[in-house]
């Protein structure tokens, strides 16, 4: 199921009605999660924590705004997210910023989905840059909670590109991250 929101192309359009619409609308996890209630659970408390970030923070409401979570799973979560005009820098390709708010974002919530009732404060992030995105493209961001401990996460996420290839989708990397957030 895609839960997809309304293009962001700038402050003036009403991101916040199309994040209400994404809450009013119901969440399900895709067929590659599972159909178990507790993975059925898990997807939406991972959503829930989405959902509360894209709300409340005007930086992700403005820039994620279309962000769609695919899979949860015990420390590992999928998000989807397609470039648009917002997303890319002076060279029309993906601002590194974006990757780092990426980072930042889907690290929290890989820690959300061990259980953490925090997704923790960054103390520590580090984003290798190693291919491109362009407008339009579609990234698939993973998010692995590698060490969740009791005063600190650490987290490793990986952003691709998908490429439609004649035997199907491959993906192709575009940045890499790694990220220590404080949890207590």
């Amino acid at each position: 199921m895609s839960h997809h929101l309304e293009e962001a192309p700038g402050p003036s359009n009403s991101v916040a009605s199309s994040i209400s619409t994404l809450v009013d609308s119901v969440i399900q996890p895709d067929s590659t999660a599972g159909s178990d209630s507790s993975r059925s659970d898990l997807f939406s408390r991972v959503q829930t924590v989405l959902i509360t970030y894209l709300t409340s923070s005007p930086l992700y409401k403005i820039l994620l705004a279309s962000i769609e979570l695919s899979s949860a799973s015990h420390g590992h979560v999928t998000l989807k997210l397609v470039v648009l005009p917002i997303h890319v820098n002076s060279k029309a390709v993906l601002h590194g910023s974006v990757s780092a708010t990426l980072v930042d974002l889907v690290g929290g919530l890989a820690v959300t989905s061990t259980g953490s009732p925090k997704t923790g404060v960054s103390t520590d992030m580090h984003v290798s840059f190693v291919g491109t995105a362009r407008e339009g493209d579609t990234l698939w961001i993973d998010g692995i909670a590698e060490r969740v401990g009791a005063t600190l996460a650490f987290t490793r996420v990986r952003i691709e590109k998908e490429i439609v290839a004649e035997g199907g989708a491959e993906r192709a990397l575009v940045a890499t991250g790694s990220h220590t957030k404080y949890v207590r």
